[in-house]
């Protein structure tokens, strides 16, 4: 996606009027310039209305998303990390310990709902898009919106699964530009929304859209969608599109994946621009590990599932430089692209999913088998005639290795969990604790009396 950041400050104010008040948005200045305008002056034509997506666009690249807080949140949750030396918001999320209180989460939650406030701005103003462009606007207003959804309800409600009709709480639904405040929907809401959503992006953005979301992010990320219900039907339906499409190739050294250069294999990514937009701050705070020990660091069980004859991933996790800590060397570059969603995922979605359904297990090894053959450089693969139970094994165990540190292993735990009551956790815990959720931040309650919490206490 390529932002337009001169752009975006003409809105500032605007945006800051906008989401002045009500739970869920802030401004982006305390005080908005004198000058500013009305939100009819700010969004009177399509550039104007261009200008408010990519403000969305900022959000899912900026640091509450994919620039970094989702994947360092869901990073300590899970069970790759060594937290022996973690202290403030950080050692109490690593703890699973749910709490009311920290600015590192109330300010991430805080901009994923900025976000989609934007989209839906975006959506409210339609009617000032050229024919020739409402369609491919909605669609990406929409894609934005089910994106941010999907990863807040991940991290702030219980999977998918919990109950058996889904109506347990989830997250706040926003579809509609409002500061008011919102009591939290049933997940099953929540989801509902996303895939109708998504549903409709598809139709509406095209096949190639000069680094925007296309028609294939929306397809990609339903994949995703009912992949995390355990779905697998949808699931295999929608990752089979995308990667039968022959549009995109596997990365074969894997040098592309957190790169400046445009990755062969990204369905979606976020994209930096040198000297105008740098994604990925707050991975490199807290991962980067080729000048200094970083503040997130990994376990030694993690570290010996990478070290294996002939895996190339051991390089994921750097054991030498600092002696008894393990480093992650994925993000020790000044400036990568970040990939949103990518063909090693979904390869690995399409192979689970056809196991699950005892159907198409042929090209499920062959989905397994390409990843295997790049990160052992072909010398490893599994049997032609493999059963659907070793090609789920060997898929979940890729997952687990391709994605150390991308922030995906939580959800996995959750789904899978949810999928049969199996505990996967390596720490310990029981798929459903309360300490896998984050709290909702004390603003959000104390705007809206009838707000539910999640419930507190933590994992042990």
């Amino acid at each position: 996606m390529k932002f337009n950041y001169k752009n975006i400050i003409k809105m500032v104010a605007v945006l800051a009027i906008l989401a002045g008040t009500g739970t869920g948005c802030k401004k982006f200045l305390d005080s908005p310039p004198a000058t500013s305008l009305t939100e009819e002056e700010a969004i009177a034509d399509e550039p104007g209305l261009k200008t408010i997506l990519t403000a969305a666009y900022q959000t899912v690249a900026g640091d509450a998303l994919y620039g970094g807080k989702i994947k360092v949140m869901s990073e300590l949750l899970a069970d790759q990390l060594d937290g022996s030396q973690l202290s403030g918001d950080f050692g109490e999320t690593f703890l699973r310990k749910s709490s009311i209180f920290g600015d590192y989460k109330k300010n991430m939650y805080v901009d994923l709902y900025q976000g989609i406030y934007r989209a839906n701005i975006v959506l409210k103003h339609l009617d000032k898009a050229s024919p020739a462009n409402k369609d491919n606007i909605e669609g990406q207003a929409l894609f934005i919106r089910a994106l941010i959804h999907f990863e807040a309800v991940k991290l702030f409600a219980q999977p998918y699964g919990f109950t058996a009709d889904n109506s347990h709480l989830g997250i706040p639904l926003r579809i509609v530009a409002s500061t008011e405040s919102k009591s939290r929907s049933t997940v099953k809401e929540v989801y509902d929304q996303i895939i109708a959503d998504l549903k409709s992006a598809e139709t509406k953005m095209p096949d190639v859209n000069g680094g925007f979301a296309t028609k294939w992010a929306a397809k990609g990320l339903l994949a995703k969608v009912y992949f995390q219900m355990n779905d697998f039907s949808n699931a295999y339906n929608y990752a089979n599109q995308v990667i039968a499409s022959n549009k995109f190739t596997l990365d074969p050294t894997y040098a592309t994946r957190f790169s400046e250069g445009a990755s062969t294999e990204s369905v979606f990514e976020v994209i930096s621009t040198r000297g105008v937009f740098e994604a990925g701050g707050v991975l490199r705070d807290n991962f980067r590990s080729d000048f200094n020990l970083p503040t997130i660091r990994f376990t030694k069980a993690t570290f010996d599932l990478l070290n294996t004859t002939n895996d190339v991933r051991k390089t994921f996790l750097n054991a030498v430089k600092y002696p008894g800590f393990y480093a992650l060397t994925k993000y020790n570059k000044d400036r990568f692209n970040i990939p949103v969603i990518y063909l090693t995922e979904l390869k690995l979605i399409r192979a689970e999913s056809a196991a699950e359904n005892n159907a198409n297990l042929d090209v499920a090894v062959k989905d397994v088998n390409d990843i295997l053959n790049r990160a052992y450089a072909g010398t490893k693969s599994i049997p032609v005639a493999s059963t659907s139970a070793f090609i789920i094994a060997n898929a979940r165990l890729e997952r687990n290795l391709e994605f150390v540190g991308e922030g995906i292993r939580l959800s996995e735990i959750k789904r899978i969990g949810a999928r049969g009551g199996e505990n996967i956790d390596k720490r310990g815990s029981v798929w459903n604790c309360p300490g896998f959720l984050l709290q909702f931040p004390q603003e959000e309650m104390a705007a809206n009396n009838n707000f539910q919490r999640n419930p507190e206490g933590n994992c042990f």
